[in-house]
């Protein structure tokens, strides 16, 4: 698990208090995983969650990799590639397996909830309306794809839930100590 997926497990755990899945290995997928699977035992609400982070603006998605990422991920479909050996020129697809998985999980592919999470977006209005155009397009109504943004919603979601408490984890006693910092810092200098 790389940092950034360890940070939305972790936001996924405490601020949407759901049980967490990393690294899910796809059923007969061919080099395939899932990067976070989620469920919220009190809402019944299942997440299918991939993590596409790199910090700098100059690489935020626009909404042509975004559709391609979607059918890549959530859906199994492989991105064009040369050759004739290659799964795109074979016309596989993973759907199904992605939707095996799930049900591995005791997960059910029409209530799943497909979560996209990227640095921010640039161009924010026009690719929802893309998303939305997308995902009525693949009969996604009911729970059409939503994407959140790591510097703007999971960071500081994140580090509001996480208290003074001397974490075990790693990365969650980092975020309570820089939360601590921040708080010390501001009443020092009031």
């Amino acid at each position: 698990m790389t940092t950034t997926e360890k940070i939305v497990e972790s936001y996924f755990r405490f601020c949407k208090k759901c049980f967490t899945i990393p690294d899910v290995k796809v059923i007969k997928g061919n080099n395939r995983q899932i990067d976070l699977l989620a469920y919220n035992a009190a809402t019944s609400e299942q997440f299918h969650v991939e993590i596409n982070v790199t910090h700098c603006q100059n690489w935020c998605p626009k909404k042509e990799e975004l559709i391609n990422n979607f059918e890549k991920k959530f859906f199994g479909t492989p991105p064009y590639k040369e050759g004739k050996n290659t799964d795109y020129a074979k016309g596989k697809k993973y759907e199904s397996v992605i939707f095996e998985t799930y049900k591995a999980y005791g997960l059910n592919e029409k209530n799943i909830k497909r979560i996209w999470i990227c640095w921010t977006l640039l161009d924010k209005k026009n690719i929802e309306t893309e998303v939305k155009l997308y995902c009525k397009q693949k009969g996604l109504l009911k729970n059409p794809i939503r994407i959140i943004e790591f510097r703007d919603e999971i960071i500081p979601k994140l580090l509001k839930e996480v208290s003074t408490t001397n974490y075990e984890d790693d990365l969650l006693r980092t975020l309570s100590l820089l939360r601590q910092y921040e708080r010390q810092l501001k009443n020092n200098n009031s």
